[in-house]
């Protein structure tokens, strides 16, 4: 059992619908969080309404590597260290492939899979020094193709690859990793309606889904268990489990049944 009382935990995103709900499950658990978004205002709030000392917040473009540095570098300055890295912050895009512009697939791909990049080995170092855990949130889109998602289904396979080779990498110096795979997470006050955005759009912003649709709450003490676990995938929900199965053993069968539920995002 991973406890987490007085470990340093950095989160991503941590001002959306779900990285507020892990920071506060975190902070329920003794951590002490570091709250990361590019969004001063919403980092201000999110202090205001967790405020506790054990939060501290960081205003951080995940995107620039050199920033990433900088306030890893602020938070084990003040921390000492750091324990665990979420990488929960992510965008994605509702559009096909043919119709995209290719600087929005870009940014999608520079938020989700390199930004993971850029402030998980800013911060391995410490990391590997505590023993630590390196948390990723893909997508049931990691391993399944998405209708209408390109770019978001590639930073997500791509962040499975990273996150599994460097397991592999670490196994021996005691760095546990976590791939959380949610379906769909209700993480925004309502979804989408009307016509399609042709930029990029927090993913809880989808419209057309499968199957119960999970509260930010729910879904991370989902994920807080799974860390204390020491869980290696988390495939969160019930749709997550079916697109696992049914995209191995049957995936023109599960295809059929993705582009059926999913395709009126971008042809409504």
């Amino acid at each position: 059992m991973y406890q987490l009382a007085d470990r340093v935990v950095l989160v991503t995103g941590a001002s959306g619908g779900l990285g507020k709900a892990l920071c506060g499950q975190l902070l329920g658990r003794g951590a002490r969080v570091a709250a990361v978004d590019v969004d001063t205002r919403a980092l201000e709030l999110l202090a205001g309404e967790l405020g506790q000392d054990r939060l501290k917040t960081y205003p951080l473009d995940i995107t620039r590597r050199s920033a990433c540095v900088e306030v890893v570098e602020q938070v084990v300055a003040e921390w000492d260290a750091i324990d665990i890295v979420i990488n929960n912050a992510g965008v994605t895009h509702f559009s096909r492939f043919d119709d995209s512009d290719l600087e929005v697939l870009k940014r999608v791909i520079d938020i989700n899979l390199m930004g993971t990049l850029n402030i998980t080995q800013a911060a391995l170092p410490s990391i590997i020094a505590r023993q630590g855990m390196v948390v990723g949130l893909s997508s049931v889109a990691g391993f399944s193709p998405l209708y209408g998602r390109s770019a978001y289904s590639a930073s997500k396979h791509g962040l499975e690859g990273f996150l599994s080779t460097l397991r592999a990498e670490l196994l021996e110096r005691g760095v546990r990793v976590l791939m959380v795979c949610p379906a769909f997470i209700q993480t925004q006050p309502a979804q989408r309606s009307g016509a399609v955005a042709q930029g990029v759009a927090r993913p809880g912003l989808a419209a057309a889904t499968s199957g119960r649709v999970m509260g930010p709450e729910e879904a991370a003490s989902a994920i807080v268990k799974a860390m204390e676990r020491e869980r290696r995938r988390l495939l969160l929900g019930k749709v997550a489990l079916f697109a696992w199965i049914a995209g191995r053993f049957f995936p023109r069968l599960y295809e059929q049944i993705m582009i059926r539920q999913t395709r009126s995002e971008v042809e409504s």
